[in-house]
C-alpha cells in the first residue's frame, strides 16, 4: 500500500525516450503521466523534446536535464554526508570520553579491591582467673568478624566502642569490617583517633586509612598517607604502599 503512494524521482533517460516514442505499456504510461503532472522539470523536458525532430538533440537535452537535477541535489547530498561524518566522529569521541571517564572513576574502586585484605582477628579474648569476662558485645562482634560476617559485626563493635573508645585493637577491626562492608567514612572515623599510635600496629592504621580515602576517591589524601608509609622503615606495608602509589600516578 505504501509503495502506491510513494513519490518517485525524476524520469530516467530511457523512460523519457520510451514515452516520447510511445513504446510504453498501459500501467507504465499511466504512472509516467501522473509523474509529469507533479514534476515541472520532467514536464518541461517532454514538451520541449516533443517539438524536436532531431533525436541527438533530445539525447543532449536529456543529459543536460539530468545534470541539472543532480547539480541541484549535490550540495544537499554533500551536506548530509558531512553531517553524517560529523555525527559519527562525535559519537566516537563521546564513546571515548565515556570510556575514559568510566576508567578514571572506577580506578579507585578497582585498586581498593586489589589491595584490601581485612585483618585477621588476633584479639585475645581469653581471661585468666580473677579477670572480668569479655564484654558480650565485643565477643559477639569478634565472633561475627572471625566468621567473615563483617556487616553483622558492625552494630556490636559500635555498641562496644561507644563505652570503650580507647580499645584501639577493637577499633582497628571495626574499621576493617566497615571497609569490607562498603562504609569507608565510618572506617575513617574509627581510624583517625588511632593515627598518632600507628607505630604500635606496624603501620596498619595508616594503611587502612589510606584505603578508606581511596575507597572514597580522595586520591590526594591517599597519596599523602602512602608517601608516609613508604618513608616508615618499620611499616610492614612499605612495598604495598609503593606499588599502589605507582598505580595511582
Amino acid at each position: 500500500m505504501n509503495a502506491i503512494f510513494a513519490k518517485r524521482g525524476c524520469l530516467t533517460r530511457q523512460e523519457l525516450m520510451q514515452y516520447l516514442r510511445g513504446d510504453l505499456g498501459g500501467q507504465q504510461q499511466h504512472d509516467i503521466e501522473n509523474h509529469l503532472l507533479d514534476c515541472p522539470l520532467c514536464s518541461a523536458a517532454v514538451e520541449g523534446m516533443a517539438q524536436s525532430q532531431n533525436m541527438e538533440e533530445v539525447e543532449e537535452e536529456l543529459e543536460s536535464i539530468h545534470n541539472r537535477a543532480y547539480a541541484s541535489r549535490a550540495p544537499r547530498l554533500r551536506k548530509m554526508a558531512w553531517i553524517n561524518r560529523a555525527a559519527a566522529v562525535g559519537l566516537l569521541l563521546l564513546l571515548a570520553y565515556a570510556g575514559f571517564r568510566y576508567w578514571a572513576t572506577s580506578l579507585p574502586e578497582r585498586l581498593f579491591a586489589e589491595y584490601f585484605q581485612p585483618l585477621d582477628n588476633q584479639y585475645i579474648t581469653l581471661r585468666s582467673a580473677g579477670e572480668p569476662p569479655v564484654n558480650p558485645e565485643l565477643k559477639t562482634a569478634l565472633d561475627f568478624y572471625t566468621a567473615a560476617d563483617f556487616t553483622a559485626s558492625l552494630p556490636h563493635f559500635q555498641n562496644y566502642l561507644s563505652t570503650n573508645p580507647d580499645d584501639g585493637q577493637a577499633a582497628l577491626l571495626a574499621a576493617n569490617a566497615c571497609l569490607h562492608s562498603g562504609a569507608p567514612q565510618q572506617a575513617e572515623a574509627y581510624l583517625l583517633p588511632l593515627e598518632s599510635k600507628d607505630r604500635q600496629w606496624n603501620g596498619q592504621v595508616k594503611w587502612y586509612l589510606a584505603l578508606a580515602y581511596l575507597k572514597q576517591g580522595q586520591q590526594q589524601s591517599t597519596r599523602q598517607l602512602l608517601q608516609a608509609i613508604r618513608g616508615d622503615e618499620y611499616s610492614e606495608y612499605r612495598e604495598a604502599a609503593a606499588a599502589l602509589m605507582k598505580q595511582l600516578e
